[in-house]
């Protein structure tokens, strides 16, 4: 029988180009963030290229006519190797100015910045969030033992700014990523590649017995847009063991390269975020504010897209879990939608009212010991954040009332300190004073209506308690606090329509006459069915808790101590 000389299949030539679909198939919110992020990058070139900042040896290939080697649109990106084998040197310059390292071993990421780089103390606090999600594990990061401190700009004369403490990184994954994507001839690899934790944060194999079945896998067009997720996302403390990771819901790469430098922090303020839904409409804001962002967009005709929130957001939640308390696990996401001006003029004046703040604290010290010890003095700046901020957050990013669940902060532990949550909410009455106040806070009459009555009620309250111990303040005092936990613990503890009717019934009828419920008795009553006691619950709490006297801004007298 003759031998069948079968056809020899030649392999594919390697590509010179290599195309990247926003909408392509497989291309998740992780995915679209991140190509966002790689074309804010090549922007960043662009920008440093015009303004003479970059060397020709740094770029990764030869502008023709002041044209890059690239294109971006609305929703893809192309880079132009030029030839197939050139995609190595390519990618490797790509890489190497993407993902830079100062020489204070902080991290820097040139496509998450306009022109000038933010200062050392911000640096430091992305850099906290960076190995809270995307660098947990210390085989992808390279850090010093010891800790490196640097500070914000003093906003007062005469008192230090706040510090921030890190380690100096001096190498970090994404750097050699570029390795991955070509092989030995310095072209385009073929099939797929291996995905893991520190390129897309919360991805892993599900069994460790069946790696090569439950891991997860991209192509080449895919991979690469991970690699720049860490530049197109915002990752930020919330505290040393939690952080939220945002990730921008990317609809068009055109726009996005002015939103995301826009997004990144640039106050202490700024950098400190109480939850995940915080933290997004945070970085909606300064989009919504930041004059480069608008100015570009303008002068790109697309006037349209001015004074609303430019993307939406999906915002991760990571921190230790009893089953892994070793990494910090993806717990929870919650996902902010775009365009709704109500609701971040909402967000933003409460973030006005209840802003984070800059305490200083004095410390005492001594040097030397015995007849030569020396006391000294010195002042410490820290930052304090609201406990009922992130509540509002939550609650308008998921479309609820903003004040929905504020009995939870009477009656449960922060976790952060271990202590109630109540004890904190004594900083905040101005705020919250000022809030009820605000006629855009609330979306109906009868909100108000409940909040001014209970107000009234416990003015009158006060005003009896006053009236009985003028000879004695010390009794005053007392009673004035009694008063208080009194109705808190009978509004927080009420579980059932029936057992907040009576209690609201019975501040009001030992007050006496209330003349906003004369004003507005039928406005009241549909707060009190059974389809809205609880909105009444916590609009009575949210009373009782910013309630002031009518003449002053001071606190109620014997609740500084509660």
């Amino acid at each position: 029988m003759a031998k069948v000389n079968k056809p020899k299949i030649e392999k594919p030539q390697a590509p010179d180009h290599l195309t990247m679909n926003l909408f392509g198939p497989g291309m998740t919110a992780l995915h679209r963030a991140g190509l966002g992020g790689l074309a804010c990058t090549l922007a960043a070139i662009e920008r440093r290229f015009k303004n003479g900042r970059i060397a020709k040896k740094e770029l990764p290939a030869t502008f023709v006519n002041d044209t890059p080697p690239w294109e971006i649109d609305e929703h893809s990106v192309s880079l132009r190797f030029g030839k197939p084998e050139n995609a190595k040197e390519y990618l490797r310059k790509l890489f190497a100015f993407a993902f830079g390292i100062r020489k204070d071993g902080l991290i820097s990421l040139p496509g998450q910045q306009f022109d000038a780089e933010p200062h050392a103390a911000i640096l430091a606090d992305l850099q906290a969030g960076f190995t809270l999600t995307f660098l947990q594990h210390g085989q992808v990061r390279k850090l010093a033992k010891e800790l490196t401190a640097t500070s914000y700009d003093s906003e007062v004369e005469g008192v230090p700014g706040v510090v921030v403490q890190y380690k100096a990184c001096s190498e970090f994954k994404h750097q050699n990523g570029w390795q991955n994507l070509v092989d030995k001839k310095g072209c385009l690899v073929s099939g797929t590649i291996r995905v893991d934790g520190p390129i897309s944060p919360g991805t892993v194999v599900r069994h460790v017995a069946f790696t090569g079945d439950t891991g997860a896998e991209d192509p080449l067009d895919r991979m690469l847009p991970l690699y720049f997720a860490i530049v197109g996302c915002l990752s930020l403390p919330v505290n040393r063991g939690v952080a939220s990771l945002l990730v921008p819901d990317v609809t068009d790469l055109t726009e996005f390269v002015y939103d995301r430098p826009a997004m990144t922090p640039s106050t202490a303020i700024d950098c400190q975020i109480a939850n995940a839904a915080d933290a997004v409409f945070r970085a909606q804001v300064r989009v919504r504010r930041n004059p480069r962002r608008t100015a570009e967009v303008q002068s790109r005709a697309r006037k349209s897209v001015v004074g609303s929130a430019s993307t939406g957001c999906y915002a991760m939640t990571f921190t230790p879990t009893p089953w892994a308390s070793q990494q910090k696990s993806r717990i929870a996401t919650i996902y902010v939608p775009a365009g709704n001006d109500q609701t971040l003029d909402r967000y933003d004046r409460a973030a006005k009212y209840l802003s984070a703040r800059i305490v200083v604290r004095t410390i005492k010290e001594s040097t030397g010991k015995g007849k030569a010890k020396v006391p000294r003095e010195r002042q410490e700046s820290f930052r304090a954040d609201s406990v009922v901020r992130p509540l509002v957050a939550e609650n308008l990013a998921l479309g609820r009332k903003w004040y929905f669940g504020f009995n939870k902060l009477l009656t449960k532990i922060n976790p952060a300190t271990e202590k109630p949550f109540r004890d904190q909410l004594q900083f905040e009455r101005k705020g919250l004073h000022d809030m009820i106040a605000d006629d855009t806070m609330w979306d109906e009459d009868a909100e108000r209506v409940v909040v001014r009555a209970v107000h009234e009620a416990i003015r009158r309250r006060y005003a009896q308690i006053a009236d009985e111990n003028k000879t004695n303040p010390a009794a005053m005092k007392n009673r004035f606090g009694g008063e208080y936990d009194k109705w808190r613990l009978a509004f927080a503890g009420a579980k059932t329509p029936d057992q907040f009717r009576k209690a609201l019934c019975d501040l009001l009828s030992r007050a006496g006459r209330n003349s906003v419920l004369q004003e507005s008795w039928d406005t009241v009553l549909p707060m009190l069915r059974t389809s809205n006691w609880k909105h009444a619950r916590d609009l009575s709490l949210l009373a009782l808790c910013s309630y002031q006297g009518r003449n002053d801004d001071s606190a109620v007298p014997g609740l500084e101590s509660k």
